[in-house]
């Protein structure tokens, strides 16, 4: 695997996912450098900058959110 700093090409996935923007759907993009993420929607201009940190610690907190869940589901049985 290549780290990111060392990479020659520029790394862009479209996502299937889609998002209801300015009346259409629109799939998710994001483009990936070696200092953040930046995720945009197909066709617009407007982009935001996402640190790999702040995505792995929404992964975190979204799965913490879910065994708490659960536990508290299995607790009321």
């Amino acid at each position: 695997m290549t780290r990111m700093d060392q990479r020659k090409s520029k790394l862009v996935v479209e996502f299937s996912d889609c998002v209801r923007e300015r009346g259409r759907l629109r799939e998710v993009t994001m483009e990936f450098s070696p200092y953040g993420i930046h995720v945009r929607l197909k066709g617009m201009r407007q982009g935001f900058d996402v640190s790999p940190a702040s995505v792995y610690n929404l992964a975190v907190s979204k799965f913490v959110t879910a065994k708490r869940a659960e536990k508290k589901a299995r607790k009321q049985k």
